[in-house]
């Protein structure tokens, strides 16, 4: 059997994960998007894994493209939910005491179970959005992954190396924040590939030194740019509360991204 035939069952596990885990039910749903955003994103990577034997599969950039638009949809959900998790880091890390922990995750609860409740009053269940992923998997099925030769996937995974280090070259040394958010892009693409590579070839080693430090210090910046982004601008938290988390996490978050920094030459070296 070949290794693109190991891909695809792969491709069409994570489908199957994430239909099911969009009909969690009641406070688990929660969770539920969360994961299935992960496992889209997972068959994302595998699609550009297959690299050449599917750049003549016309069908495989509208499949790419509408599981992106089913991700993107789930973006708000999960972000309500990152913002509690953030809160949750700060408890954790003694930043904040646990009864102030418990008081600001309930402003944000608030606007989780708003926002989960609008977009279930329009997609009932999620039936119409795991309906598209169950028709993603019978397209999957249909692509020609017995044609993805082994050269194939060590290229496009050299090409997602190479995207990840001129997306290391532009972020590093700034602020920018788009460029941090393409870096983040990219570094999770690679992982993913990578872990696949892994989980289905043990054999070969395909880890891209220093990227995993990279992702835990990144990890860590993105926590607390969330939680900025959230105290710049009404919707979450009162204005006294989001006067206290920024005087709180701004050190923090220049301290996570000197060391994401750091992370960063090691990585480029």
């Amino acid at each position: 059997m070949g290794l693109g035939v190991v891909l695809q069952a792969e491709a069409e596990q994570e489908m199957e994960r994430a239909a099911r885990q969009l009909a969690r039910p009641g406070e688990e749903r929660h969770q539920g998007i969360h994961q299935a955003r992960k496992s889209i994103r997972r068959v994302r990577a595998l699609l550009a894994l297959a690299g050449a034997a599917f750049s003549a599969t016309p069908s495989v950039k509208r499949l790419d493209a509408s599981l992106r638009s089913l991700c993107r949809g789930l973006s708000a959900l999960r972000d309500a939910d990152a913002l509690r998790d953030a809160l949750l880091h700060l408890s954790r890390d003694a930043v904040i005491g646990p009864i102030e922990c418990e008081r600001l995750c309930a402003f944000v609860a608030v606007v989780r179970a708003r926002r989960l409740a609008t977009a279930l009053a329009r997609d009932p269940d999620f039936a119409r959005r795991r309906s598209r992923l169950q028709q993603a998997q019978v397209r999957i099925g249909l692509l020609p992954w017995a044609q993805v030769r082994d050269a194939d996937i060590a290229a496009a995974q050299a090409f997602s190396r190479k995207r990840l280090r001129k997306a290391l070259k532009q972020a590093r040394g700034g602020a920018d924040a788009e460029a941090w958010h393409t870096l983040r892009r990219r570094l999770r693409r690679l992982r993913q590939q990578e872990n696949a590579l892994a989980r289905v070839a043990p054999a070969s080693d395909h880890a891209t030194p220093g990227v995993a430090d990279l992702a835990d210090r990144m990890g860590r910046a993105q926590d607390h740019a969330l939680l900025l982004a959230r105290c710049r601008r009404s919707g979450v938290f009162p204005a006294r509360d989001r006067a206290m988390l920024r005087r709180l996490v701004e050190p923090l978050y220049l301290d996570a991204l000197d060391h994401a920094a750091a992370a960063l030459e090691a990585a480029s070296a």
